[in-house]
């Protein structure tokens, strides 16, 4: 067993040499060598472990050839269902025609687990055979989020879009809370784009109804782990999209949403988006707001504050502008300088030149430098 788990991890170097062959017609696995065609006797040989068989399928799914489609193939009748489902997700490669007969008879047949399915389903929509897609299509209304969520990637977001309906499907992708978060915030990105009245009513949907995550901002300077944690919870964030989209196509409606989402005391990134939205739309509802957004602990959100209220040019807010002066964020600091000069002009230059005596920061001294400038003009 050691050996062939060793060819499974050296059979990549082996195949980048055999030139490759077209896909109607799978020449035989011996034409890439004895290590592989002794790996499909393995995968077909049902008296072997399954992790070693499983091995063996991950390494042709990676390959993705026609000389390995006639052992997949042969193991989508496997006894074992996590054998049926990883071949399934194995041949779904761009492209591999040939398999999408056996993929259909995976779908089709009764009493299939929903595993097997769900991989059928999924690689159906890889594949891209545009005469797969009804039976796809039919299966974005499975009760089983799993076999649904194959479904609706492949007509939203895979190879099996179609211009005419795909709105459709990203909206329900984009609403349908059993299916994987990552894969909602992608289609809400790309619904983003869309500026249709349909499309901001579901989006303002999901950011009034979607369950609020808690992501929190490690103290301190954060190590690398916490980041990949902070960016992994971002990439899940279903509101903190539908913020950030609504911003986009300008959806005035959801105004009052924003305003509260804007303040959402648990999750930064959707406040984080939410207050970009309201800055770009420059609302002078947004004005309380962004003064209270110059105390919140992201310094992002802080400098997006003054920015929107730079935008909105309410001198009402130049002593809580006055304040980010001594802010422990240097990019923070730097940008409230310019604010105060716009909303203040003239008579903030003796704060302005109080703390020249004292910046250490090459950026705040010299945004002080260039308004400073500019005042004296």
């Amino acid at each position: 067993m050691g050996w062939r788990l060793c060819a499974c991890g050296a059979v990549a170097l082996l195949l980048m040499c055999v030139p490759a062959q077209p896909t109607a017609g799978a020449p035989p696995l011996s034409s890439a060598g004895p290590i592989l065609e002794e790996m499909g006797k393995t995968l077909e040989d049902r008296s072997q472990p399954t992790l070693e068989r499983l091995e063996i399928i991950k390494t042709f799914g990676d390959w993705a050839k026609a000389q390995v489609r006639p052992p997949l193939v042969a193991v989508l009748k496997d006894q074992q269902p996590e054998i049926r489902a990883a071949a399934a997700r194995a041949l779904g490669w761009p492209g591999n025609d040939e398999a999408v007969s056996a993929l259909r008879e995976c779908v089709e047949t009764p009493g299939e687990t929903v595993a097997v399915k769900a991989a059928a389903v999924l690689s159906l929509g890889r594949i891209g055979d545009r005469s797969a897609r009804a039976l796809v299509v039919s299966f974005t209304r499975d009760p089983d989020a799993s076999i649904r969520e194959a479904a609706l990637r492949s007509v939203a977001l895979g190879s099996l879009v179609d211009p005419a309906d795909r709105t459709f499907y990203l909206m329900g992708l984009a609403e349908d809370r059993a299916v994987e978060a990552q894969l909602r915030a992608e289609a809400i990105r790309t619904l983003a784009s869309v500026k249709e009245e349909r499309v901001i009513e579901s989006l303002s949907r999901i950011l009034e109804t979607e369950p609020r995550l808690t992501i929190a901002l490690p103290r301190g300077t954060p190590t690398d782990q916490q980041v990949m944690t902070l960016r992994y919870a971002q990439a899940r964030d279903v509101a903190g999209w539908a913020a950030g989209a609504l911003g986009l196509l300008e959806a005035r409606t959801a105004l009052p949403l924003l305003l509260r989402t804007a303040e959402d005391p648990k999750d930064y990134f959707l406040r984080l988006m939410s207050v970009r939205s309201l800055v770009a739309w420059n609302v002078p509802e947004a004005y309380p707001v962004l003064v209270r957004g110059l105390e919140d602990p992201l310094p992002d959100i802080r400098v997006l504050a003054l920015t929107g209220l730079a935008r909105l040019g309410d001198p009402k807010a130049l002593d809580s502008v006055l304040a980010r002066l001594s802010d422990a964020s240097p990019a923070v600091r730097a940008l409230a300088v310019p604010t105060l000069g716009h909303l203040g002009g003239p008579k903030v230059r003796p704060q302005l030149e109080a703390l020249q005596q004292k910046e250490s920061d090459p950026r705040v001294r010299d945004a002080l430098e260039a308004e400073l400038s500019r005042l004296a003009r």
